[in-house]
């Protein structure tokens, strides 16, 4: 795959796609009302590995996103309502202004940050509960693991263009 960035996008789309990183930590975490330290910790060691292990043409970015996540992860818990009904609704439609954001980019790129957050979203939702990692998504966790406020973004490689 060649090298590829978010050069078609301004610093302030760029810093909302860096930002989707805490937003989805207090959705997942928080949405069946608790927000366990397992999974807030469990956050955190899955970006600082995406910084070496993730896309390559994305480790710039995901440097970005380590440096403050803690933080903003703790402002976030601080200032977004207690009630979580109110608190997701929130986080949802902030999630949402991504959709033309995602847009933008080369559909390769998109899709590969698309399916960060769903993967993201999925590992935080594992982290905590059930038994061995088992039946650990409870059911208002698989409400929003999807990210439903997300629109999906497919690319097909040039493999899959071939057939």
């Amino acid at each position: 795959m060649s090298t590829k960035d978010l050069s078609p996008l301004t610093p302030d789309e760029v810093g909302q796609l860096r930002e989707a990183f805490p937003y989805i930590t207090v959705l997942i975490a928080g949405c069946d009302g608790k927000i366990e330290p397992k999974e807030l910790e469990w956050a955190e060691k899955i970006v600082h590995i995406r910084t070496f292990a993730g896309n390559e043409s994305l480790d710039t970015f995901h440097e970005e996103v380590q440096a403050d996540f803690t933080s903003k992860v703790s402002e976030l818990i601080a200032t977004l309502p207690a009630g979580t009904s109110e608190r997701n609704t929130m986080i949802a439609e902030k999630l949402s202004e991504l959709n033309p954001i995602l847009a933008k980019l080369d559909p390769e790129i998109g899709t590969i940050l698309y399916k960060g957050y769903k993967s993201f979203a999925e590992r935080i939702a594992k982290s905590a509960g059930g038994f061995l990692s088992f039946f650990s998504i409870g059911p208002e966790e698989k409400k929003w693991i999807g990210l439903p406020m997300l629109q999906e973004i497919i690319h097909m490689d040039d493999d899959e263009e071939a057939e």
